[in-house]
């Protein structure tokens, strides 16, 4: 397949396809960026001005909200993102019609359930399993905010389905997490606390909700003058089984750490939790990947471009690869002095803990893009298989391996689980796509990633892992020159330089 996109795609087609991932791509990544820094931003203020309690009771209100809110959106944001790409390749309106309409409609309906259930089992949640009596209020207030939160996210879906990446991200990692912050700030000022931390929440969520559909109504005028033709099955039909295949990686994100609470000692937890939040942030170029990629697929594969996507897949995979690998050879070389730096130095023991966790989190980069390219192509079948595949292998290492090895169990158990993951997904993909993703392109970041990693071991062999954290900042900044210079002097392949060029332009734009 490879050779027939070298014959049969003329090199200015081929460009134009990297250039709107990269153009996607990086709109997404400062997207996500700014919401992730802001979120921080407030976390910070809401613990230091409100104390530990009415934090910890705020905390658990929106992880509450957050699963309902999951549920509640039925895996419809994946169905808009499939169905409106496809539909907008055709020039369909009527159809695209259809599908946000639907989806609005059940959307509400079970937002609406899903809030007057969290409503009235309130005082079950907070009292018999939290035992936190007060936690009930704040449930109640919580409850208001999901149907907000849920057209939030079909209409940010719905400007990622037409490739309108800068919408998506101004709604959703802007403006919602912006206006959070300056309405919390503003309660806090008027002398509320926890209330006024929760109403801001809603109301930024009412206020985002209203915003993404002014932005619907703006990139698709079509909704006012279009008889939509209702698809309503099929969006079900392909966004169910997602659905269900979501509460499964759910499910899994929250095993290593219950079966270890389970096994062992809270102390365990904690370690092992502090490794997992700073091992999770890696997976950021892949947030920002995806997000673009997800409606291209769909895109090409109606059209039965099947040349353009399996270089498109191969070029996402390797690029999402290359920016990652150095974040895994930086905690991998510098975890001792990461984790004392960001929790202190009781958490020092869960250094190897780190490392493990960062490799998982590169396969995580390298599984993901499979998971979504099957998604994408109508296979969402499979995927939930993969999910429950991959839930129970999870579960069963963790019973084997926690009673013996503790938290470094739980993460070798982890990392087994999904590099078996990789494996299954790579088969399907070659299989039933006829893709395989890996080429010669891989060597170059790989070699670079080597060169990276003998630098930085050489420079932290004699450090102390109490070192103040400029003089770390300075052995991962000669780490990252490493790979950067080992990169470019093996010369950039042709897409690189694309990318490159294209987050260029992007940059001065902005200026």
């Amino acid at each position: 397949m490879t050779e027939r996109i070298k014959s049969s795609e003329q090199p200015e087609v081929l460009e134009k396809l990297i250039k709107q991932v990269a153009m996607g791509g990086g709109i997404a990544l400062g997207g996500i960026i700014t919401g992730k820094a802001v979120t921080f931003g407030l976390h910070v203020l809401l613990g230091r001005a409100m104390g530990l309690e009415a934090y910890g009771l705020y905390a658990l209100g929106i992880s509450m909200m957050k699963i309902a809110q999951f549920i509640a959106l039925l895996g419809l944001s994946h169905g808009i993102v499939r169905f409106c790409s496809l539909y907008r390749g055709v020039g369909d309106n009527a159809r695209i019609k259809g599908i946000i309409f639907s989806a609005l409609r059940i959307s509400l309906a079970s937002s609406a359930i899903t809030s007057v259930i969290l409503f009235v089992c309130s005082p079950l949640i907070g009292q018999r399993f939290f035992h936190e009596p007060n936690l009930t209020w704040v449930l109640h207030i919580f409850a208001l905010a999901i149907p907000f939160y849920v057209v939030t996210s079909i209409t940010s879906s719905f400007a990622q389905s037409l490739r309108r990446i800068d919408i998506q991200q101004r709604v959703q990692n802007v403006f919602r997490p912006v206006v959070n912050l300056a309405l919390v700030c503003l309660a806090f000022l008027l002398g509320f606390r926890l209330s006024g931390a929760i109403y801001g929440f809603v109301a930024s969520g009412a206020l985002s909700a209203g915003l993404g559909l002014y932005y619907l109504c703006k990139i698709f005028p079509e909704i006012f003058t279009s008889t939509p033709v209702y698809s309503t099955n099929k969006l079900l039909k392909f966004s169910i089984p997602i659905f269900f295949t979501g509460i499964l990686y759910l499910l899994l994100g929250y095993t290593d750490r219950i079966m270890l609470g389970y096994f062992r000692q809270a102390n365990e937890v904690g370690v092992y939790s502090a490794a997992y939040i700073i091992a999770s942030q890696i997976p950021i170029f892949l947030g920002a990947f995806l997000t673009i990629f997800s409606p291209m697929v769909s895109n090409l594969y109606h059209k039965r471009d099947y040349g353009k996507l399996e270089y498109l897949f191969k070029i996402v995979k390797k690029t999402i690869f290359s920016l990652s690998l150095p974040l895994v050879i930086i905690l991998s070389v510098f975890s001792k002095n990461i984790i004392i730096i960001v929790f202190g130095p009781g958490f020092i023991i869960g250094w190897m803990v780190l490392i493990v966790l960062g490799f998982v989190q590169l396969i995580i980069t390298e599984t993901a893009p499979a998971g979504m390219l099957l998604q994408m192509t109508g296979k969402q079948n499979i995927e939930f298989v993969n999910g429950i595949v991959l839930l129970f292998t999870n579960i069963g290492l963790n019973i084997w391996l926690i009673p013996q090895y503790g938290v470094m169990g739980a993460a070798v158990a982890t990392g087994i689980s999904l590099v078996f993951m990789h494996i299954l997904r790579l088969i399907e993909v070659a299989k039933i796509l006829k893709i395989v993703p890996y080429d010669k392109r891989y060597f170059k970041p790989l070699i670079a990633g080597v060169f990276a990693m003998l630098v930085g071991i050489t420079l932290n062999i004699t450090a102390s892992p109490n070192m103040h954290w400029i003089w770390v900042l300075t052995r991962i900044i000669l780490s990252l020159i490493t790979y950067v210079g080992v990169l470019l002097g093996m010369g950039l392949d042709w897409e690189d330089k694309i990318v490159l060029s294209a987050v260029k332009r992007r940059i001065r734009t902005l200026k």
